[in-house]
């Protein structure tokens, strides 16, 4: 596996990055849609029988997350709605954040009916176990029957 590194362009020309002719990573380092409340910050790790992703969503009540799978595309969506207000001697102070925020990710390659997930201390880990290559099988020889 190639390190793994985001895609970024440099002086109008492309850094070389081998492993963006995978079409399962080329969807976490399209940041295209992190842009203000679009999006939220995700990472992946990998070992070798899975990739787990961490997708930070503080503040965000469970039940307000939905993780989707159609079409072999994983979707994660949140319903944000938080107010904050602070009242003292000579100021008032009040904050809010309102939105809808939402990620697909290819799943070639993953396993779909074994994604399991959690959520803790604001952060989603999503487990997405790879499918094992089937393995080749033994030659063997063939008896060949007939006269000597």
């Amino acid at each position: 596996m190639y390190t793994i590194v985001p895609f970024r362009r440099h002086l109008n020309r492309e850094l070389p990055a081998p492993f963006l002719a995978d079409r399962f990573f080329r969807s976490f380092f399209d940041m295209g849609d992190m842009v203000g409340t679009a999006g939220f910050r995700v990472d992946v790790r990998e070992d070798d029988n899975a990739y787990t992703l961490e997708a930070e969503l503080p503040g965000v009540p469970k039940d307000k997350i939905e993780l989707s799978v159609d079409e072999n595309v994983l979707t994660i969506r949140a319903d944000l709605n938080e107010e904050k207000k602070e009242e003292g001697k000579g100021y008032v102070y009040s904050e809010r954040r309102s939105g809808h925020v939402e990620r697909s990710f290819n799943l070639e390659g993953i396993n779909a009916d074994a994604i399991a997930a959690d959520y803790k201390n604001g952060v989603l880990l999503v487990t997405l176990p790879k499918i094992q290559p089937e393995p080749k099988p033994e030659p063997k020889k063939i008896a060949i029957a007939g006269e000597e």
